[in-house]
């Protein structure tokens, strides 16, 4: 039936033109619907074959053991003992967003969780803590690497719980939480620690609390000594002034082999000079003027030297009269002495009766010197 005469019998409904067109359009619905339906049939038949070749197909990187997997996912990582956050792309949580599986095999794999950086803001604190404590459950008997910030109370008795497996460890603390670190900790190999406070009260400790300790890092110099400074061989300094903070801790550090001192007050006073046998690295770095390195040079001797990193801040006008008496008493074994900016140095200074087999390296940064000048003279 044409659509006007439809039209024309839908305006009289009880018509009996009007019934032979119903009962048309209801075969011809009757027959679309038909078709619909074997359309929808053949869809989803393909449908089913699509996802059914989708279900047997495995991702190459799916197939892999979870153990590779696993290693996989540590390279993902800084190398270990840097610390990752606990939130963001760069956290090993992102790894547990992928799918189930990763999930699965992250949250087995320890060494993802044992390297914690727990420095945030203070309002993050208490979510944060939170988070800590999970990633110290999931690092299992991993020896530990981590840093927190003095404004974080929070974090401070979830990691205090596992201090036998400190290893390596950054604080900034409250002057009244310092007395907190004591007991055994019989893997901590490093440790850095800032303090708010010059007054504090000293840990009970001994050495046999730090049996592998032989790096550390102070700002509080002068409240050291209840660290094992005899089996330390490398110690750090960070704006520690006056110069008498430090040089009682440096008459027992006997084994050290290297000595950064940075922005620290190098006004040593006179007193008997100091050997240090193993000492193979120094550094005396300064973004201000605290004193001379001259001064440093003349009380010390370091007979195994074979680096030398000074700013130019402290050698002053004449740097070859700054070092020189250092060279002669120490006698060290070098082999090259390099250094940046247009500087002149005697060679007598540098030549030694002995075969040279150590290479000295002197770096300057001397006010005047014109910028990309660098080179070594010897007349």
């Amino acid at each position: 039936m044409e659509p006007r005469a439809f039209e024309s019998c839908m305006s009289h409904p009880h018509s009996k033109a009007t019934r032979e067109a119903d009962r048309a359009r209801v075969v011809a619905i009757d027959a679309e619907i038909h078709q619909l339906e074997q359309r929808l049939h053949a869809l989803q038949t393909e449908q089913e074959s699509c996802q059914s070749r989708l279900d047997v197909y495995k991702y190459p990187v799916l197939t892999l053991p979870n153990e590779i997997t696993s290693e996989i996912f540590i390279h993902f990582l800084p190398p270990y003992p840097l610390c990752t956050p606990m939130t963001g792309l760069n956290s090993p949580t992102s790894l547990t967003h992928i799918c189930g599986k990763w999930r699965e095999i992250a949250l087995a794999t320890p060494k993802l969780w044992r390297a914690i950086s727990a420095c945030y803001t203070y309002s993050e604190g208490e979510r944060l803590a939170r988070v800590a404590q999970t990633w110290l459950e999931r690092s299992g008997s991993c020896p530990l690497s981590f840093q927190m910030g003095a404004c974080h109370p929070q974090y401070w008795p979830e990691f205090l719980l596992h201090r036998q497996r400190w290893q390596h460890v950054q604080l900034e603390l409250a002057s009244e939480d310092v007395v907190l670190i004591k007991g055994p900790m019989p893997l901590l190999e490093t440790l850095s620690l800032v303090v708010d406070d010059y007054d504090y009260t000293h840990p009970a400790t001994s050495s046999r609390d730090f049996p592998l300790l032989r790096a550390v890092t102070l700002d509080v110099a002068h409240h050291g000594n209840w660290l094992p400074v005899s089996q330390l061989t490398s110690l750090t300094f960070e704006q520690v002034e006056p110069a008498n903070y430090y040089l009682p801790l440096l008459q027992d550090a006997v084994n050290l082999v290297r000595l950064h001192l940075i922005d620290c007050d190098t006004d040593v006073p006179p007193q008997r000079i100091l050997k240090f046998d193993r000492l193979e690295t120094l550094v005396l770095v300064s973004s201000y003027l605290l004193g001379s390195a001259s001064q440093i040079f003349e009380t010390f001797t370091f007979p195994a030297l074979h680096t030398l990193h000074v700013s130019g801040e402290f050698l002053g006008g004449d740097p070859a009269s700054s070092i020189a008496p250092l060279l002669i008493r120490s006698r060290c074994n070098y082999k090259k002495f390099s250094s940046q900016g247009n500087v002149v140095f005697r060679r007598s200074l540098f030549v030694r009766p002995s075969p040279p087999s150590r290479t000295l390296r002197l770096r300057e940064n001397i006010l005047g010197t014109r910028e990309g000048t660098s080179g070594t003279h010897c007349d």
